[in-house]
């Protein structure tokens, strides 16, 4: 009986160990240091307080800024995309549940190029062969009418 108690902790602790060497680690450009850049325009409000909301700036790409937020356990993460000229057409996504290399979230706005969030690491080839443009290694984004 002492046998099998300490096998079954032994190959649960061996367990344990594996998926945290092997967990998902969130979205890098997330985890610096925050700075006057990463603020979000004022109108750009997640409208539920239980997302994340410690935004970073991720990039720009012709006038539109993409940030991007995550939750202490990366299992939550919000994408938000500020067209500079066109300040009302703002738009926020977010998603929940994420424990591994995916497309997190896509967002749109009418008029706007529609922006995909993607975890670091995650293989877009397919995406950018089906027409979605990479502007960060989180970020996609395609025609104003792609979903």
């Amino acid at each position: 009986m002492k046998n099998r108690v300490f096998r079954t902790t032994a190959i649960t602790a061996l367990l344990l160990s594996l998926t945290a060497c092997s967990g998902y680690q969130g979205i890098t450009a997330v985890h610096r240091e925050m700075d006057a850049r990463d603020n979000l325009p004022a109108a750009v409000q997640n409208s539920n307080p239980d997302l994340p909301s410690d935004f970073r700036l991720l990039t720009e790409d012709a006038g539109v800024r993409y940030f991007a937020a995550e939750s202490e356990d990366f299992t939550r993460a919000c994408v938000a995309v500020y067209p500079v000229d066109k300040p009302d057409q703002w738009a926020i996504g977010c998603s929940e549940g994420i424990t591994g290399d995916r497309e997190i979230v896509t967002v749109n706005h009418t008029g706007q190029p529609t922006a995909k969030l993607v975890t670091t690491g995650f293989d877009t080839s397919a995406l950018e062969s089906g027409g979605w443009r990479k502007i960060h290694d989180n970020v996609l984004i395609g025609s104003a009418t792609q979903p």
